[in-house]
């Protein structure tokens, strides 16, 4: 069995994460880029955006379609794109955040987050609408701030480089760890919570997971908590897998040890067999087998023994297409 951490030591020290950058010199230094590029894509930063929709994720191999939600992409570009990057990786990826953080951390991954809560009789797994949308620039100003320790001028100058119209913007490669900083700055009175219930507290982005005999009692303080900070949270998307309940966390099954829900590899084994029988059109070949190939390879990350006897059958299915 997997150890549970223990949230006490979440609430040791977890401030100690400051950058402390309070001159334009520092930062140029940080970043190895110049102040004058800095401020020129800062003050015009939002013609450095190309926003998209995001495209409907259909896989061919699916019995019904699912729609999904409108979303923009905002889709920085380059210098804007190139700058942000070297703000994550110089600045952001370093940050010692709690273990609790598992998605968009380096050296963290999805079974990170759902094996803390194996073997536990109740999950409670809540879902904050339009996170990134929902994180203004006051918000991430503040991180700068007060979290991260920058002086007032170096927080507006990053604040404006890594935000879009007033929020946090999708498809930047600072986002989801800016995100993450937003959530910590708020989430005090969840984890003493979750403490004091004895109860498991993990992040996978906007997907909050809670678990253990107490763990429907600290809905009430995660749902003010997060509604006090301005997020938005649906008592409709709320679920509480209790005794006896199938649990299913972020698509993965909490059993003895995650595993892949039988629906979805029965949904991949008849991908594999729509692909051996030549049912897939010419034209949606090179997409349906880079799709099918793909979600394999995630079934690989929780239970590899499954994910190679798809990927012989999937192997045996291309060299019949190619035949």
């Amino acid at each position: 069995m997997f150890a549970k951490p223990n949230h006490a030591r979440v609430l040791e020290g977890a401030e100690e994460r400051q950058l402390n950058i309070t001159s334009v010199r520092k930062l140029e230094f940080r970043l190895a880029v110049s102040r004058a590029k800095l401020r020129s894509v800062a003050q015009n930063a939002e013609a450095y955006y190309s926003p998209f929709p995001s495209p409907p994720r259909i896989r061919p191999f699916q019995k019904k379609f699912r729609p999904i939600k409108d979303r923009t992409i905002d889709n920085p570009l380059e210098p804007l794109r190139g700058i942000q990057k070297r703000i994550h990786h110089r600045l952001l990826a370093s940050l010692d955040l709690p273990f609790y953080f598992c998605g968009g951390v380096k050296g963290r991954n999805l079974l990170d987050n759902v094996t803390m809560h194996l073997g536990a009789s109740v999950v409670v797994a809540v879902d904050i609408k339009d996170f990134f949308p929902s994180i203004n620039n006051l918000r991430i100003y503040e991180i700068w701030t007060k979290l991260l320790g920058c002086s007032p001028e170096i927080a507006s100058l990053l604040t404006r480089l890594t935000t879009r119209r007033h929020y946090l913007p999708q498809g930047s490669s600072t986002s989801t760890m800016l995100a993450n900083l937003a959530l910590f700055s708020v989430d005090a009175p969840i984890r003493q919570a979750c403490e004091k219930q004895g109860v498991h507290y993990s992040t996978w982005v906007d997907d909050l997971a809670f678990s253990g005999d107490h763990a429907r009692e600290v809905i009430p303080t995660v749902v003010h908590t997060l509604r006090d900070a301005g997020f938005r949270v649906s008592r409709s998307k709320i679920r509480v897998m209790g005794p006896g309940t199938r649990k299913v966390l972020n698509g993965i099954l909490l059993d003895r040890f995650p595993n892949v829900l039988p629906e979805r590899f029965s949904q991949l084994r008849s991908g594999i067999h729509k692909l051996a029988t030549g049912k897939v059109p010419r034209a949606q070949l090179r997409d349906y087998l880079s799709q099918l190939g793909s979600s394999i390879a995630q079934v690989g990350s929780i239970n590899p023994g499954t994910a190679a006897r798809l990927k012989s059958d999937f192997d045996l299915a291309r060299l019949c297409v190619s035949a």
